[in-house]
């Protein structure tokens, strides 16, 4: 007989909506599994990313929410110098320190191809989780965002060059939320 703690099997109560502790309330995502081009024509912005957002109402004030995105992506130009983060709506989620001034800020930079020279067909990724507790019952959008250090097209699930062979490769990326019971 395995021992059961008590926080796991006592549900906590928040304006009648059950939730226990620790344990998975709800999962939104947003998967995208055909390919998309976006223009950033503006260095140094922050800016969502067109169709990466979630959609989530938490069931208790106390509820942590764990985000999580996954992107295959290629950069006309490069990916040096990018940074990835989350909105909670209007609100930049990622580092706080203090002296971040004229830095650039986020969560995760990308992972750059060893064939960086090669902005055809080498493709980048970059992999991100946050911890969110945004404290309300209220209807929350999550976005995925970025910062680049220069103008860029920015391809999703592909990589710049169409050529139809082995070396240009396609993938899946997305973002998701999820309730944690706090």
């Amino acid at each position: 007989m395995s021992k059961l703690f008590v926080d796991e099997i006592q549900p906590k109560t928040t304006g009648g909506i059950i939730g226990v502790k620790g344990h998975v309330l709800q999962v939104k995502y947003f998967q995208l599994t055909t390919s998309q081009i976006e223009t950033y024509g503006t260095s140094n912005i922050d800016q969502a990313i067109t169709n990466f957002n979630v959609s989530i109402t938490p069931r208790n004030t106390s509820s942590i929410i764990k985000l999580e995105s996954n992107v295959m992506f290629e950069w006309e130009n490069g990916s040096q110098n990018t940074m990835w983060f989350f909105y909670r709506n209007t609100t930049k989620l990622g580092n706080t320190d203090s002296d971040i001034s004229n830095r650039r800020s986020g969560i995760s930079n990308s992972l750059i191809s060893f064939w960086v020279a090669d902005n055809d067909s080498s493709t980048e990724f970059t992999t991100l989780t946050y911890f969110d507790q945004p404290q309300t019952t209220s209807a929350i959008t999550y976005k995925l965002g970025v910062t680049s250090a220069g103008t860029n097209d920015l391809f999703i699930n592909r990589t710049k060059g169409t050529t139809d062979n082995i070396n240009y490769e396609r993938g899946v990326s997305f973002i998701s939320a999820t309730e944690i019971g706090g």
